[in-house]
């Protein structure tokens, strides 16, 4: 009887591994198809605000013009095909007159004829309640010039006066955004779509010539999931169309596009279908075996009785010899646990197994284990995870040595309490007898404050008092390692220096109080604009450096003009003062005939001479002689 109970426990286990193989792929496929949708919106919010910011500066270079005229200007028609140059992506770049008449192209000069007042993308922004630091993104249209599909995006453009001037706006190929979603890499099995908030889908994957057509409003992805929550998973639920199955969709955050993503259930279980033939053959073949192995448990059972009855035999023998040394252990184990429970350092003795065999009072004290929760337990639970495998190495190594050694020279190692804390120890061991009759003692002291002021000593060594960047010493330190990576694996890197401007009348006008609130200030700005991966250091005064792992001068020329805008926008109250200031940059890449930091800084900082000597508030960038040519 217990056989078949065993043997319906094993089949019931099989099944539960078929329908687990079966749940863990679909919950794959909802793990795939989160990540998905929030990659894809975190890239369409970085593109937009790419194009949000190309559309800005369209419109300031307006203001700074004078404003949109109402015959030809060459000059506005240049600035649109510089900007259409640095986003070839683009179809084009447009201005608009305020009453709807087209006034500057990027592709053709002069612009056509044409009257755009009826487009959704200039009512968006000409309305007097229209907001002029909004992004208008449209549906797909199609395009009055090419007769193509194209997204347009807009921004009003104002003069400092606030008086509508016109529309910028750009011509987005949709075929850009459905390379977006196909460089995900999505196998087939799955879906992917972009819409804006009101339903129109901007892109999808895979390819439908209907992909632009349309609108997707009245399905239940807008119709009642999306005024719920901005996102949502899964594991069986119609978003758009399609048949119910794993889905997910997100919200961007900056711009309000809506990502979804759905899976084909049925593609995605063919591989766990044309499996469960052979699951069903390993069903059989263990029923067979296990029936095998019951006729042969029986007869070994007949065998075992015999067997015990010599063992017990044997075993009353050894007890009346194990009576007599019992007696003669427990006056020596006194004698130890006297000495043991007087000594101030914790001491802990384990057996060849790594098991507590004894456990003095100062050991209780640093532990917070009393003897009676530790003895017989292994000595892992006094340490983390991470070292406990290290641990069974050195007993298994004392094991196998001689028979008796002597104290071995203290080495550091991270204990644990019972409360789980972990801290650092200082422990010395010593060991006696061989293999299974082995036992290790181990003397153990708490070193926790020697290390904190280790640690602290490193830190200030390391570490610039004011800012609490890294020191010139430190900053100069990683900054070679980071060189010689660089150039050994032949990869970019960008160095800065940068330099407050004007810090000198700060300290002389408000005191040095106000100047190293400024400077902490600075370097808390310069710091959070930064990737993890850089290097910020303080030089000294107000000068700071920057390393740029995998960055070329172009991505120098990106990161200096967002460190420049960010210091510009920093507003620092101190002592009843509000500050702004602004810093000049010198940068340079690494060349071919770089040998370390030094020839690099001094390029950087010639070019921070020159951004200075050139009005301040810039950035300049040194090449190298190899790159200049």
């Amino acid at each position: 009887m217990l056989a078949l109970l065993v043997l319906a426990v094993l089949d019931i286990r099989l099944f539960m591994f078929v329908d687990a193989a079966r749940t863990e792929t679909l919950e794959r496929a909802r793990d795939t198809l989160r990540v998905s949708v929030d990659v894809v919106a975190r890239r369409m919010d970085q593109q937009l605000a790419t194009y949000d910011r190309l559309l800005s500066g369209i419109g300031e270079g307006v203001r700074l013009h004078g404003g949109i005229q109402a015959e030809p200007d060459l000059a506005l028609h240049r600035l649109l095909v510089r900007r259409h140059a640095l986003n070839p992506e683009l179809r084009s770049l447009f201005l608009v007159r305020h009453d709807g008449t087209m006034a500057a192209m990027s592709l053709s000069f002069p612009a056509p004829d044409l009257d755009v007042s009826a487009r959704d993308y200039f009512l968006a922004q000409s309305g007097s309640g229209a907001d002029e630091h909004r992004l208008f993104i449209g549906p797909a249209i199609v395009s009055k010039l090419t007769g193509k599909h194209i997204f347009p995006l807009s921004r009003r453009v104002e003069n400092d006066g606030n008086r509508f001037l016109g529309v910028a706006a750009a011509a987005v190929d949709p075929e850009q955004l459905t390379t977006l979603l196909s460089e995900h890499g999505l196998p087939a099995a799955y879906t992917l779509s972009v819409f804006l908030r009101d339903g129109h889908r901007l892109a999808c994957l895979p390819r439908r010539s209907d992909c632009l057509d349309g609108t997707a409003s009245d399905t239940p992805l807008f119709r009642t999931l999306l005024p719920a929550a901005a996102d949502g998973l899964f594991a069986r639920q119609r978003l758009l169309d399609e048949r119910p199955g794993p889905a997910a969709y997100a919200t961007s955050d900056a711009y309000g596009v809506v990502v979804a993503a759905t899976a084909d259930e049925g593609m995605l279980l063919q591989s766990w279908r044309r499996n469960l033939g052979g699951y069903l053959v390993l069903g059989v073949a263990s029923n067979l075996a296990f029936a095998a192995l019951i006729w042969f448990a029986f007869r070994q059972m007949q065998r075992r009785r015999l067997a015990l009855q010599q063992l017990a035999d044997a075993n009353q023998e050894l007890e009346n010899r194990v009576a007599r040394r019992t007696d003669q252990l427990r006056r020596s184990e006194d004698r130890a646990r006297t000495f043991m429970n007087t000594a101030r350092d914790a001491v802990v003795v384990v057996d060849s197994d790594s098991c507590i065999v004894e456990f003095n009072r100062a050991a209780e004290v640093l532990f917070g284990y009393s003897v009676d929760e530790v003895a017989g337990r292994r000595l892992d639970m006094l340490m983390p995870p991470s070292g406990a495998a290290t641990h069974r190495r050195h007993v298994q190594a004392a094991n196998a040595s001689a028979e008796a050694r002597a104290m071995n020279r203290g080495r550091e190692v991270t204990a644990r309490h019972k409360d789980g804390r972990e801290f650092p120890i200082d422990v010395t061991v010593g060991s006696s007898g061989e293999g299974a009759q082995s036992f290790h003692v181990g003397i153990i002291r708490d070193i926790s404050e020697r290390k904190r002021l280790e640690l602290e000593l490193q830190r200030q060594a390391s570490t610039d008092g004011l800012t609490g960047v890294l020191n010139r010493r430190a900053f100069t330190a990683e900054s070679e390692r980071l060189i010689s990576v660089a150039l050994r694996h032949g990869r970019p890197l960008s160095l800065m220096v940068i330099d407050a401007d004007h810090f000198k009348k700060v300290n002389d006008v408000f005191g040095h109080p106000t100047g190293d609130t400024v400077l902490k200030a600075l370097a808390l700005t310069l710091g959070q604009a930064l990737r993890t991966s850089d290097v910020l250091g303080r030089l000294g005064g107000e000068e700071f450096g920057i390393v740029l792992p995998e960055t070329d001068a172009t991505g120098a020329r990106e990161v200096g003009e967002r460190l420049l805008q960010a210091v510009r926008e920093r507003r620092i109250e101190h002592d009843g003062h509000t500050l702004n200031i602004t810093v000049s940059i010198g940068a340079t890449v690494l060349g071919a005939g770089d040998d370390g930091f030094e020839s690099a800084f001094l390029r950087a900082d010639r070019a921070l001479y020159e951004a200075k000597h050139g009005g301040r508030d810039r950035i300049t960038i040194s090449l190298p002689e190899t790159a200049a040519h």
